[in-house]
């Protein structure tokens, strides 16, 4: 069983909104994780965020995405978060305490069937219809 917990495409490919941003990886996602943190629901506009954790030197990115470094509110921690210019979307994040890892958004995925979720992080800022799945392991805070 992989981290994803399915097998999953061996050429992966995704784009923002409008197609000004794509990107590609072939690497096999490091994890993939749900993320409740106040700063993912703004980004994302939801009440979570779908990270898709790659090593960074695997993605081929084609456009220029615009970048926005923020500070977690939960953390401290510093985070460049990438977007199309054009339209917005959220594609990338880089936290700053592991820059050889890229935070591919889950939604900007071509084929985003064989993602499973196996771990959630910020649980305790999780909206309260967004109920634990036994299915995967849910920090309170932080991954430890």
């Amino acid at each position: 069983m992989t981290s994803t917990g399915t097998t999953a495409p061996e050429v992966r490919t995704g784009h923002c909104l409008c197609g000004s941003i794509a990107y590609r990886f072939e690497a096999e996602p490091e994890l993939v994780v749900l993320c409740h943190c106040d700063d993912c629901q703004r980004h994302t506009g939801s009440a979570y965020s779908e990270n898709v954790l790659v090593t960074r030197d695997a993605v081929k990115i084609e456009g220029t995405p615009r970048s926005h470094q923020t500070t977690g509110t939960e953390n401290g921690h510093l985070r460049d978060r990438l977007f199309c210019g054009e339209c917005g979307t959220p594609i990338f994040t880089v936290l700053h305490e592991t820059p050889d890892i890229l935070i591919v958004k889950g939604g900007t995925l071509d084929d985003r069937s064989w993602l499973t979720p196996t771990a959630e992080v910020w649980g305790r800022r999780a909206q309260p219809w967004v109920e634990p799945n036994p299915a995967r392991v849910r920090f309170e805070g932080d991954a430890k």
